[in-house]
């Protein structure tokens, strides 16, 4: 089952995205970004310690939050990926456009 929330932090928000994020999933988290994420007004943290699946529906959903983020001048950082998802991060070269930690 997929999930996702928001934690509001001092200097940046925390997303953390948990389950499967694939074509059955992406409706839910596209509208979590519409309502969460439209005007965001600091830099980004999405923890993918819990999401096991991506596929490339869900990576599109990525790249939707990356042109949000970096329209308003602030930072995505991608953390915790689980080996399968970093290495589909890593064979579309987003590696080289998110910063991962």
């Amino acid at each position: 089952m997929f999930q996702s929330f928001i934690i509001d932090k001092d200097d940046h928000l925390l997303v953390k995205v948990e389950g499967d994020l694939d074509v059955y999933s992406e409706e839910k988290f596209r509208d979590f970004i519409e309502e969460n994420l439209r005007d965001i007004d600091k830099d980004l943290t999405i923890d993918l310690e819990k999401l096991d699946y991506l596929d490339s529906t869900g990576l599109g959903q990525f790249m939707k939050i990356y042109k949000l983020v970096n329209e308003k001048g602030h930072k995505t950082t991608i953390t915790n990926p689980k080996e399968n998802i970093y290495k589909l991060f890593k064979i579309t070269d987003l590696t080289e456009v998110f910063n991962m930690e």
